[in-house]
């Protein structure tokens, strides 16, 4: 699998929402995270990781705060809020649909007769 994050494009700010909604973290964390969990088959850029959480923050689905680490140095951290937690809670409820349909159209197991 390539190390990519076009496969989870669309799922971005689902993946960031359901980290948060376990802890609070800072974007390099949450890449680490997402590299880990996959072994290392998808990964984001800092690019990417930043315009979504910059996305998510004017959508009002997080928020976030700076902290200073055991070095002293200052860290921002992102922290899900209610409607994010409401936004997460609804597509996990969509998602087994979503995934019924993905792999019945790139597995190729549906049937469509053309009409002529």
């Amino acid at each position: 699998m390539l190390n990519s994050g076009e496969y989870i494009r669309g799922f971005t700010e689902y993946i960031i929402l359901s980290i948060l909604s376990k802890f609070d973290s800072y974007g390099y964390e949450m890449s680490k995270i997402i590299e880990t969990v996959s072994n290392r088959n998808f990964s984001l850029s800092e690019a990417t990781m930043y315009f979504a959480l910059k996305r998510m923050q004017e959508d009002g689905n997080i928020t976030s705060y700076t902290e200073k680490n055991k070095k002293g140095m200052t860290r921002k951290f992102y922290k899900i809020t209610p409607q994010g937690t409401e936004a997460l809670m609804t597509f996990r409820k969509e998602w087994g649909l979503i995934d019924n349909n993905l792999n019945s159209l790139i597995g190729g197991g549906f049937d469509y007769v053309r009409e002529n």
